[in-house]
């Protein structure tokens, strides 16, 4: 299904006589048409629409990276005994779903922040990225958040935990809630211990000021708590731009990934460092399902590739090439933050570009890739078929 759906992308425009980067071009969802509206999916019963975005500027951000007019010789080419192809596809990522996610933030006995939060950590690095939240939210130093506690409703009334790239979207702007909500307590009591007015009271840094520098510090606030929540029943949507180039050996079928660019639009970035690595990570996961990960069962049913000496994991001497660029330039306007869901986006186009990517290297035998993973196997038998 996936490797006829890829196929037909790459068809249409031959049929039409359209350069197939023209073709994508002219089917990405305008600026001025956001939101826009996608169509429902009925078994779930979700409507959505994408909230906001430009998918030009990911996609000739894409193009400008990869090089993509001075490699477009290379497609079909035979090299030193292997075809060379490119590829490009575009793609984008609901994320950020709800109903809802809940935060709590507490004032300890040294001042310091602790944050509980409703989503869960699964190797994201969530836990940094939420101290980074509640401090700007707090305008304090990250060296007074705490601790970051999460997954347990110990800690929360209510929380639904981490799926669908809501992490950062739900959790996070529940922590902005929560903070603000913090502060304005802080700001309340700070009044009548100064003996002054709500309005007159500020924060610098670590301190609750007040009129003709009046001071208190924050371990005077404390066992102060506050909780925030953040809910939506509309999804934010990412959006980005995928590039690979790759040799393909037609008496092996074994494929080497040359270059390989992701370009992402994610809303507002919070760290960009633990983007790059769920980014660089996820391109790494599509890579391994588009040429390496395989269930296999024999003719009775039985499970052969039951352990890693058969079924085989991506390495980084397989994918050593491999470049993600992140993007800012449209916030989500559903949210605070204005966060998009970012944790899916190096996956979602890496199958359908590899699949294309082999195909236009092995053009000059009609391959065309239908399911994948393109196991050696599977290409040299396309290989065959097509020097028929």
């Amino acid at each position: 299904m996936i490797g006829s759906v890829l196929n037909h992308v790459n068809s249409i425009p031959n049929d039409l006589g359209i350069d197939r980067v023209e073709f994508r071009r002219r089917n990405l969802i305008a600026e001025a048409d956001m939101p826009y509206a996608l169509a429902k999916v009925h078994v779930l019963d979700i409507v959505s629409e994408c909230d906001s975005g430009d998918y030009q500027i990911t996609l000739d951000r894409c193009l400008a990276e990869f090089n993509w007019a001075g490699r477009s010789k290379l497609q079909g080419a035979l090299i030193g005994g292997r075809y060379h192809g490119i590829a490009v596809g575009c793609y984008l990522e609901g994320g950020g779903t709800g109903p809802r996610e809940n935060a709590r933030l507490v004032i300890e006995a040294d001042g310091k922040i602790s944050v509980y939060v409703g989503s869960s950590s699964v190797g994201q690095g969530v836990e940094t990225v939420f101290s980074q939240i509640a401090a700007d939210a707090l305008e304090l130093p990250m060296e007074r958040i705490n601790n970051v506690f999460h997954g347990s409703t110990d800690y929360v009334t209510e929380g639904f935990g981490s799926f669908s790239s809501r992490s950062i979207v739900m959790g996070g702007n529940a922590i902005v809630d929560a903070a603000n909500r913090l502060r304005a307590l802080i700001r309340d009591a700070a009044a009548q211990r100064l003996g002054c007015a709500a309005t007159e009271i500020s924060f610098d840094n670590e301190t609750v000021v007040g009129p003709n520098r009046a001071a208190l510090d924050l371990k005077a606030f404390a066992g102060f708590a506050a909780d925030g929540t953040h809910a939506s029943n509309k999804r934010t949507y990412s959006y980005g731009a995928h590039a690979a180039y790759v040799a393909v050996d037609p008496k092996t079928g074994q494929v080497e990934l040359l270059d390989y660019v992701a370009v992402e639009d994610v809303g507002r970035i919070v760290n960009p460092l633990t983007l790059h690595g769920q980014c660089v990570g996820a391109v790494v996961q599509g890579l391994g399902g588009a040429l390496l990960e395989h269930f296999i069962y024999d003719e009775n049913g039985q499970f052969l590739t039951g352990s890693f000496a058969d079924y085989l994991m991506p390495t980084a001497s397989d994918f050593p090439s491999i470049r993600a660029v992140a993007l800012e330039q449209k916030p989500s306007p559903l949210n605070p933050l204005g966060a998009k869901g970012a944790g899916e986006g190096g996956i979602i186009a890496a199958g359908g570009t590899m699949a294309n990517a082999i195909a236009n290297a092995l053009g000059s035998f009609g391959a065309q890739p239908r399911e994948l993973p393109l196991t050696p196997t599977r290409i040299w038998e396309m290989v065959q078929a097509g020097s028929k």
